[in-house]
């Protein structure tokens, strides 16, 4: 509710703050989620304002992603970050049900919606309880693969955890990257693509 960050020592001992409320570079309006990359930079789940931000170590605006909506790269109220090694930045974009995936210069990449099966435990439940059984039978079940108002996200090495807030339950993905060097893609090309891999 303060609308800045605070840095504290381990031991719990004050260092600095940065952050004050509005909508312009380096202002936070109910700032969210929290996330550092490899190289100490923090990124930001500004949730009013519907993007994250991306300061340095010190607190210093690098870049803001994200607007409102719930187009491509559009956010609804963004809550949890995280940044995975390549620095790869996933937002859990809650008001629109989905996690968002953004590359490291803040380019909207893909979503992630919900793809999720039950568990060994969500299974003994339907199993054991003919009223459940016979909902299944009665509704469409695709929605309920579906995230709903995911609030955070967390990566832990090449696997990404999604909570899975309205559905209670976890989400887990695992990524599939190849390093490439520049000399491994085509140059850019002057003119669009008729079709992408």
């Amino acid at each position: 509710m303060n609308n800045r960050v605070q840095k504290f020592t381990k031991d719990g001992r004050f260092i600095s703050t940065f952050g004050e409320q509005g909508s312009g570079p380096g202002q936070l309006d109910l700032p969210w989620g929290i996330a550092l990359d490899k190289f100490g930079d923090i990124y930001i789940g500004d949730w009013r304002n519907d993007r994250v931000q991306k300061f340095s170590a010190d607190g210093q605006f690098i870049m803001a992603l994200g607007k409102s909506g719930s187009g491509p790269g559009e956010l609804n109220r963004p809550a949890g970050v995280a940044v995975d090694d390549h620095g790869d930045i996933y937002v859990a974009d809650r008001g629109n049900h989905r996690v968002c995936l953004f590359d490291k210069t803040g380019r909207y990449v893909e979503q992630f919606v919900g793809d999720a099966t039950l568990s060994k435990s969500g299974m003994k439940y339907i199993m054991a309880n003919a009223k459940v059984l016979r909902g299944r039978e009665m509704t469409v079940l695709e929605p309920q693969k579906r995230l709903r108002g995911p609030a955070s996200v967390r990566i832990d090495g090449d696997l990404l955890y999604i909570p899975d807030f309205g559905s209670h339950r976890i989400q887990v993905y695992k990524k599939e990257a190849y390093v490439l060097t520049e000399g491994d893609i085509w140059p850019e090309q002057n003119h669009p693509f008729l079709y992408n891999v």
